[in-house]
């Protein structure tokens, strides 16, 4: 875990160096830092899923345990650094950086997720949970093609496309909480849940000055192959860049 925190720092302070260079004054070049647009880095908050390869939001009757409550499945993500590639100065540029995701899944029903399990199972309880959620969090690397309408960045207009790759670097966790004669009580359980550990995504996000909205739509499953059924996860929501 420490080489990990020690490589986030690092790619966030070569981002912020690499930023710190002089401007691209030709109408056509490649060059790097300096006057950067920053629509991707910030703070993103949204709804998030999953879907069947049919594009519905209910899942396999066979696996009545992954029903969502979408009022309650969120996603926040902090998009640490971000470095560019200008193409026509920051008109047309290539985005990268790095980010953390951190996804909860809120079930509907009361059942408990199965634990050391080699299937996606999952166990019925005779508790009415007023909290039952998978817990998920990501490092995140985008590659969008980015466009922008104005010079100033507070009065562009913007629209980026492209792709997101994502590594599940903590233990998932399921966090459930329930009263017992009215005493509250709370439980973690920490596992895989035969959830994917990597995930490749699709990407929008569109925007003026310091608020965007985004979507992703996650090309992988969400978990492992032959171990669950097939859906893809989903997140949608606004931007706040800074």
């Amino acid at each position: 875990m420490k080489k990990i925190l020690h490589t986030i720092v690092a790619l966030t302070i070569t981002a912020t160096a690499a930023n710190a260079g002089t401007n691209c004054d030709d109408s056509l070049c490649i060059k790097t830092g300096g006057g950067d647009f920053k629509y991707w880095e910030g703070l993103d908050i949204g709804v998030n899923g999953y879907m069947t390869p049919q594009n519905s939001l209910q899942v396999n009757p066979a696996y009545p345990f992954l029903e969502l409550d979408y009022a309650r499945s969120h996603s926040i993500a902090w998009n640490i650094g971000q470095y560019n590639v200008h193409i026509v100065k920051n008109y047309v540029q290539i985005v990268t950086g790095i980010g953390l995701e951190w996804n909860s899944y809120a079930f509907r029903n009361n059942w408990s997720l199965d634990t050391d399990s080699p299937m996606v199972t999952a166990t019925e309880d005779n508790i009415d949970y007023s909290k039952n959620k998978l817990k998920t969090t990501w490092l995140n690397v985008p590659l969008l093609l980015e466009f922008n309408t104005s010079k100033d960045e507070d009065k562009s207009f913007h629209v980026a496309v492209g792709v997101t790759g994502g590594y599940n670097i903590f233990r998932n966790r399921l966090k459930q909480e329930f009263s017992t004669d009215g005493t509250e009580s709370k439980r973690k359980l920490k596992d895989d849940f035969n959830v994917n550990p990597f995930r490749y995504a699709l990407t929008a996000r569109v925007g003026f000055g310091d608020c965007s909205v985004f979507a992703n739509y996650s090309m992988s499953e969400m978990f492992k192959a032959n171990r669950g059924p097939e859906l893809h996860p989903f997140s949608a929501g606004i931007a706040l860049n800074f």
